[in-house]
């Protein structure tokens, strides 16, 4: 079933973006139906839904077909850099706006109505060409719904779990993660940043990845 799985999803994010310009299926209006099941499953607007995420990630994969370079954050600075969002989204909270780089409300609100300024234009073509060399770079370290959404998920019942009796530690997982979440070192995904892409369900070679519920004694794995 899991080779399904990216298919279905491009079909879902398909949809979506086109639903910028299709009113009933608007994006941000499904965005008020999955708030609720955050809670209990994590983030999927963000790997699903999200148009700016969804254009992202195309623009990933012309790269990768192009056979332009790619690049992963280190880990060592990553652990550091995985912040960075929820930093903006706190200071959002002391009255500081960072409203100059929400390239998603760009994308998805002036792009479509061709409301763009010179400004915001610039900000949304600086994170659509890093897209190019980096796996959804704003979604990563600057997008403050995905902060929030990410914050609330972390009480999820039901994530990813990988089997540390069937895994193999190829690391195929960590590497196909486009939000730098260490699948691999642990056995159930809670991490903030997860988008519920199922990427590494995908690509795991012994499908020792699965969607479901949680064991209650398990307990994170250290490498």
């Amino acid at each position: 079933m899991k080779k399904w799985i990216q298919p279905f999803r491009l079909f879902i994010q398909a949809c979506f973006t086109a639903g910028l310009f299709l009113p009933w299926i608007h994006p941000e209006t499904i965005s008020g139906y999955l708030f609720w099941t955050v809670l209990a499953v994590g983030v999927f607007f963000c790997g699903w839904v999200c148009p700016f995420g969804t254009v992202q990630e195309w623009i990933g994969w012309i790269a990768k077909k192009c056979k332009l370079p790619r690049f992963k954050m280190p880990w060592k600075i990553q652990k550091y850099l995985q912040f960075s969002r929820y930093t903006f989204f706190a200071l959002m909270f002391l009255g500081i706006s960072f409203s100059f780089l929400n390239a998603r409300f760009y994308f998805q609100d002036n792009l479509v109505h061709n409301m763009l300024s010179w400004t915001s234009g610039i900000t949304l073509a600086i994170f659509l060409i890093i897209s190019l060399f980096f796996d959804r770079p704003f979604c990563n370290y600057f997008c403050m719904k995905g902060a929030a959404d990410g914050l609330m998920s972390i009480i999820r019942p039901i994530s990813i779990k990988r089997d540390n009796q069937i895994c193999v530690h190829c690391q195929l997982c960590d590497k196909a993660c486009p939000m730098n979440v260490l699948v691999e070192n642990t056995t159930f995904v809670r991490h903030p940043n997860c988008i519920n892409c199922m990427k590494c369900l995908s690509i795991c070679p012994k499908n020792c990845i699965k969607f479901n519920l949680m064991n209650f004694h398990l307990k994170k794995e250290k490498k």
